[in-house]
């Protein structure tokens, strides 16, 4: 840290925030959209799965799969990017080596590593959103509790502001 600042310069700690942000912010979009819906598309092809426990979390961990597969084509582009970053020697940023991987390989530059982030991302996704509804329901917090919540703090935040 203290080497990269004395050498570098104080911003070169925040270089690939542009590239860490188009690679984050579509990544949780797709992932919570793809989720959505995917599992409302499943939950209305198999509405007992609603009633059923382990048939729920089932839809929640194929429901997060796809999403996560999804997330990662989706952001996979900036991830190649930020990879190459990290590797190369120079003091390019996001744009000119994103132009860099365009010029040396095409569009498959891109899309260099994406299958073990398919299985990675699929399994971390999946995982998360199981561990999410298994908390709900250990808790039994339904759906309306969480509007309920969420009014609450809407109504909380539009007094105070």
């Amino acid at each position: 840290f203290d080497r990269m600042v004395k050498d570098e310069g104080f911003q070169t700690l925040f270089a690939a925030v542009p590239a860490f942000l188009l690679k984050d912010i579509p990544f949780a979009v797709a992932k919570f959209t793809v989720f959505d819906v995917v599992s409302n598309k499943l939950y209305d092809s198999f509405p007992n799965t609603r009633d059923d426990i382990k048939l729920s979390l089932y839809v929640t961990l194929l429901s997060g799969i796809v999403g996560g597969m999804f997330a990662s084509v989706v952001s996979n582009p900036a991830d190649s990017t930020i990879s190459a970053m990290k590797k190369a020697k120079s003091d390019l940023g996001p744009v000119e080596t994103a132009k860099q991987i365009w010029h040396d390989t095409g569009v498959k530059g891109f899309f260099t590593g994406l299958q073990l982030r398919l299985l990675f991302s699929s399994l971390i996704v999946s995982i998360q959103f199981l561990l999410y509804d298994s908390v709900k329901l250990l808790f039994r917090i339904g759906s309306d509790d969480l509007k309920l919540y969420l009014d609450v703090l809407g109504g909380a935040l539009n007094a105070s502001g």
